[in-house]
């Protein structure tokens, strides 16, 4: 009974001297980034008891921050001391994409440390077939504390789509949006959910003439789960988005648009295993669906990879073969199954395989494709489609 009092006595003994209370935060060699955007993006508690498995926490939350690189971390005496370096945030990024008969020239300013507070600004402007487009992104997913962020979207774009037979162009329209979106997002470990308003004007064009237009406003839902971990280029792990958007068209319809994502990527040495799987579905025929930034890998379908659908389901597979620097070499195969906008060719359901073969170059700081060059063909159409994009695409 003595023996194991004295155990329960050097256990309690041990915690108290390996859980020590955290007073203070002092960091060194952040020039730009802030000490409170460091200390939220490390979700280190000032005021808390700070054990050894608690510092290893720390440290690995201080790692997946790209923009500073940790060179010592130390904790003694209530007093937790980091070291770091500023990295080069600030790039310019092309926007360039060529692919089918639709163009788009432009850049941005890609800023990931945006006034230090480790959020990303990213505005930009481009010409495209037939109109100015523009982009102003902003995101910080722990502006207000590690748990609360916001994310800022206004964007004018438009897309030029082509259907063919046999290689020959059969049909096509140009899409324009002007989308505006306010998100603020609660993080909880690896999930982000967000939700806020969203204004939507969209209209399709033929032959330089507006053919249907729809002003829709309303509430917009994401959840994102992250169980990735970011590499140099590309990332090890997966990623799921569920997007809910509750919109009153013109007419007072409510209009509801459902659609969920999820992208599988497997590192084989320095290669890419990429799996794919996305579908949505709308509650209104004519409704046109405009992606409002980014997207994942493949999903091409036609050139230009966004049609006009109100219904569509699908999935990739993808292997990126290493070459040499970021150079990566990708064959890839894509089925799509959809049913278009009542607008577009009354309406019809298209049920299609892509095959093909891309050759890309990873940016290193940002660990986006730099330059992009996809040849493929479309089985069941029989027609042969070409995409170059250097820089962002929107």
């Amino acid at each position: 009974m003595h023996n194991f009092s004295l155990l329960i006595i050097l256990i309690l003994f041990s915690q108290a001297v390996c859980a020590e209370v955290l007073k203070q935060v002092e960091i060194f060699g952040n020039k730009r980034t802030k000490k409170e955007a460091i200390i939220q993006h490390g979700r280190i508690k000032i005021g808390k008891e700070l054990s050894e498995e608690d510092l290893q926490t720390v440290k690995e939350n201080l790692g997946r921050i790209g923009q500073i690189h940790v060179k010592n971390v130390d904790f003694k005496d209530g007093t937790l001391k980091i070291e770091v370096e500023d990295k080069w945030t600030l790039f310019p990024v092309p926007m360039i994409t060529q692919s089918g008969s639709y163009q788009n020239r432009g850049f941005l300013i890609y800023d990931d440390n945006f006034l230090g507070s480790i959020g990303t600004l990213a505005p930009g402007i481009s010409w495209s077939n037939s109109i100015l487009n523009y982009l102003l992104y902003y995101q910080d997913e722990s502006l207000f504390n590690p748990q609360y962020g916001i994310k800022v979207l206004l964007l004018k774009k438009s897309e030029f789509v082509e259907f063919k037979r046999l290689d020959n162009v059969v049909d096509d329209h140009e899409s324009r949006y002007n989308s505006y979106l306010v998100t603020p997002n609660y993080l909880y470990k690896e999930q982000v959910f967000k939700a806020g308003p969203v204004y939507i004007d969209k209209s399709i064009y033929k032959k330089d003439k507006r053919i249907f237009r729809d002003i829709s406003k309303g509430i917009f839902f994401r959840h994102h789960w992250n169980a990735f971990q970011a590499l140099e280029v590309m990332y090890e792990g997966f990623v799921t988005t569920y997007d809910l958007y509750a919109l009153k068209n013109q007419t007072g319809k409510m209009v509801y648009l459902n659609e969920a994502n999820i992208s599988w990527s497997i590192p084989t040495n320095k290669s890419f295993l990429n799996y794919g799987l996305h579908a949505y579905h709308s509650n209104e025929k004519s409704y046109l669906f405009a992606k409002n930034l980014g997207g994942d890998e493949g999903f091409r379908g036609y050139d230009k990879a966004s049609f006009p659908t109100s219904e569509n389901i699908g999935g990739l597979v993808q292997y990126q073969q290493h070459l040499f620097h970021r150079f990566f070499l990708s064959p890839f195969y894509e089925y799509n199954n959809s049913k278009l906008i009542e607008p577009v060719q009354n309406g019809r359901r298209l049920s299609e395989s892509t095959v093909g073969i891309g050759l890309r170059y990873y940016f290193k700081k940002i660990s986006i494709p730099a330059v992009i060059f996809d040849a493929a063909r479309n089985i069941d159409d029989n027609s042969n489609h070409f995409h170059i994009n250097i820089g962002v695409s929107i």
